[in-house]
């Protein structure tokens, strides 16, 4: 019973997720610190790493992650526009999430930062499988990803 719950939770969906989460978790805060090092304002910094880092993890999870394929345009409009009202979501949590932890809360940006790509990545996991690729089909475990 715990190996088959072990075996469903641990797939290779998940853990390709994993990998490329913490990838793009890298990238959203190294883009980050560098803009806010070269003196761009931190709430201009996370906004253009944001729009940076959705576009880069919606290729990411469509084409390797989650192996989505749309059947045709139109399918590829729906799946897009799932994407950004769901990633849309999570930006906004992100962007008004470190203005209230940093001009509210005054505590420091880079681990306000890092906390939120933490609960971002958790976030969007659960979207993108249950809302946004939920019509393609795991080709490893031949589960539909939407279940």
């Amino acid at each position: 019973m715990i190996s088959r719950i072990i075996k469903k939770v641990f797939n290779r969906e998940f853990i390709l997720y994993g990998i490329f989460g913490v990838l793009t978790s890298v990238e959203n805060v190294v883009l980050f610190q560098l803009l806010v090092h070269y003196g761009i304002d931190y709430k201009i910094s996370n906004f253009i790493t944001l729009v940076i880092v959705k576009l880069s993890a919606y290729v990411l999870n469509k084409n390797i992650v989650f192996n989505s394929h749309a059947k045709n345009l139109t399918g590829l409009a729906k799946e897009f526009l799932r994407f950004l009202i769901a990633r849309g979501a999570t930006f906004l949590i992100d962007w008004f999430g470190l203005i209230f932890m940093v001009e509210v809360l005054h505590l420091e940006k880079l681990p306000c930062k890092i906390f939120l790509t933490v609960l971002v990545i958790i976030l969007n996991y659960i979207i993108g499988k249950k809302h946004v690729f939920k019509d393609s089909k795991n080709k490893q475990g031949g589960n539909y990803c939407g279940r």
